[in-house]
Formats: C-alpha cells, sequence, structure tokens
C-alpha cells in the first residue's frame, strides 16, 4: 500500500505489529517514520521508541527492546533502520546478525509494539527466509520513486498548503533541474519559498536562480553538442567540466550511459513499447526515458551506436594509454562528426 493509505489506515486505530516501508524514496521514508514518531507522545520518547541501524547494532538488540512491554503508555514502537540483510547484496561481514532471532520474533510478534523496518532498497531477496515470513507478518509500505505526475501533483500541493504558488514553467523548470525526483524536489522548495516570501509566486527565474544544474544535466546538454556536431561547443563544455574537477572517465561514463540509455530506447520504441513499460524493462526512472524519448525523435539509431562505440573506445584507451583526455575526447568529436556528416 502507498504511505498515505498506511497513515489513514493507522489513524483509524488499524495498527499492526510489523511494518516494512521498502523503497528509494527517501521523502517517503523520512515522512512515515517522522509520522510514526508523532504516535508516541513526546513524554514517552524515552522508555517507548528505540531506533536501531543495522549497520552499528545488532538485531538482537532492536528485538530485545521490541518484545518489551510499553512502559505507561499503549504502544511501544522500535523502527530498523537499513536492513541489508534482507536484500541480495553483498554485505561486509562487520556484525553476525541474530536473523533466527528476528524470524522467531515475526512469527509471533509483540502486539503492543510497533516495530517499523526501514528498507531503502528497490527490492529484497524473496528467497531468503526472512523476507517470506515478512510477507506473511508485516504490512508493506511502498516508498519507491513516483511518476513524473505525482511528483508535479505532489510539489504543487506541498506549495499550496503553504500558501504559496508556482508558475506553469516554474514547476517544469524544477521538475527538469531534479530529475522529477521527490526527494530533490522538496529539497529545493524552502529556499524557493524564501526567496518569494513577498508575492508568494515561485517564478522560473527563482528556479533558473536559485536550484543549481547538476552533473549529469550538463553531461546531458553535451550529449546534445556531440549528436549535433557542435564540436567547439562540445569541447568547451567538456573543458568547463574538467574545470570544475570532474574526472574525465567519470565524464566519460555518464556520457556513455545516456548513448546506452537512448540506444536502449530507441529500439524498445520500435518494438512498440510505451514510455511506463520501457522504464520498467529498463529499471530507471520514467521521467529520464520521457526526455531519451524526446530526444530520440531528432536523431537515427546509426548515429547513436557511432557515438556509443565511440565512447567505449575513448574509454578503453583512457584506461590503458597515457594520451591526454581531453585530446582523446577531441579525436572522439572529430570522428565522430565525420561519421555524421558522410
Amino acid at each position: 500500500m502507498r504511505v498515505e493509505e498506511a497513515i489513514k489506515k493507522i489513524k483509524q486505530g488499524k495498527i499492526a505489529p510489523v511494518y516494512v516501508a521498502l523503497g528509494t524514496e527517501a521523502y517517503l521514508l523520512d515522512k512515515l517514520k517522522r509520522f510514526f514518531l508523532s504516535l508516541i507522545p513526546q513524554e514517552q520518547e524515552d522508555f517507548n521508541v528505540g531506533r536501531y541501524d543495522m549497520e552499528a547494532v545488532n538485531v538482537a538488540v532492536a528485538i530485545n527492546d521490541a518484545q518489551s512491554l510499553p512502559f505507561f503508555g499503549e504502544h511501544r514502537l522500535v523502527v530498523v533502520e537499513r536492513p541489508a540483510f534482507l536484500t541480495g547484496a553483498r554485505q561486509k561481514k562487520t556484525i553476525d546478525h541474530d536473523l533466527d532471532g528476528l524470524l522467531k520474533y515475526l512469527k509471533n510478534p509483540e502486539t503492543a509494539t510497533m516495530l517499523l523496518i526501514l528498507a531503502p532498497y528497490p527490492k529484497l531477496d524473496e528467497r531468503k527466509k526472512l523476507t517470506k515470513q515478512l510477507r506473511k507478518t508485516a504490512e508493506f509500505i511502498d516508498c519507491s520513486p513516483l511518476k513524473e505526475g505525482e511528483v508535479r501533483q505532489r510539489l504543487n500541493s506541498v506549495i499550496q498548503k503553504k500558501g504559496w504558488q508556482i508558475n506553469s514553467d516554474a514547476l517544469e523548470l524544477l521538475l527538469e533541474r531534479t530529475g522529477a525526483e521527490l526527494t530533490a524536489g522538496m529539497n529545493e522548495l524552502p529556499k524557493l519559498m524564501l526567496a518569494s516570501a513577498d508575492t508568494k509566486i515561485v517564478t522560473k527565474a527563482d528556479v533558473a536562480g536559485l536550484v543549481s544544474r547538476s552533473f549529469e544535466q550538463n553531461v546531458f546538454d553535451l550529449v546534445d553538442l556531440v549528436l549535433g556536431r557542435k564540436v567547439n561547443q562540445a569541447l568547451a563544455m567538456y573543458r568547463d567540466l574538467i574545470l570544475q574537477k570532474e574526472e574525465p572517465l567519470k565524464i566519460n561514463a555518464i556520457l556513455e550511459g545516456q548513448f546506452r540509455l537512448m540506444l536502449q530506447v530507441m529500439v524498445l520504441r520500435q518494438h512498440g513499447y510505451d514510455q511506463g513499460s520501457i522504464a520498467s524493462q529498463l529499471k530507471v526512472h520514467p521521467y529520464r526515458v520521457k526526455l531519451a524519448l524526446k530526444k530520440n525523435r531528432q536523431f537515427k539509431l546509426p548515429d547513436l551506436k557511432a557515438a556509443f562505440l565511440g565512447l567505449v573506445h575513448v574509454e578503453e584507451k583512457m584506461k590503458s594509454s597515457s594520451i591526454e583526455p581531453e585530446l582523446l575526447f577531441q579525436l572522439f568529436l572529430l570522428n565522430f562528426s565525420q561519421h555524421s556528416a558522410a
């Protein structure tokens, strides 16, 4: 279920003993954690709230706390964060977690305790006994990234609730500069509202002046210059990125990744996939797919392929030769420009 649905059910008194908040959207995870903390009266926090980071504390400590009855209150809240042992990712064996103890607890959880497991991961390892038991015992709350339309709606809603307005072109630019990511967008709102305190209207100029372009967005512009065969402008932007202390290998890797994405999107589109299906298939944010589809209308498959392979060659040379990265990129631009013009 979604965060709002979970909050509504809990406010109605429908409280489960175990919750798993699963997903990578930090804003939603934080909102949920703050809501659960608000359920325990402030004067009871010291003895009825426990917070445990699984990268620093053995899960046995959290389970021991969860098994204790609340002290002068109705409920005890135990928050477990970063439980990487629920995923398939390789872990550093710094803590030998008592997973058997956790499994035993999940089979018979304390009803007066709310055990909130915050799992900031795309998914859990469904093969694990713990995950299977959680699927039986826990209420799962979806904290995965929202679609662009939902992010737009949320940002607008928060601004309006604060008594502000945001112009449509300002909202579009905010989405562009934050990659339509909810957490990034929400983090920008306080300074935008502070800057527009007199008028209570956020303008495009406010966003342009206060919300920085990300490194990835600058590289995205570099993609346009490469495909447009604007050699001098592309080289100038590359030099600017180097002056900003960006690593040549990192620049090349992001460029490679963008061309790979555009190629994949173009091929899947030709096979009849829509934007949502492409995002799901490639496991990338739908907004990135939207931008790739928009750009792909201007370019042909052979050009995208040639650019991608050229960048792969640049990466190989960067790693195996002593040639200056800027010269390698310049040679790539010239070769690609001749290929495109042919």
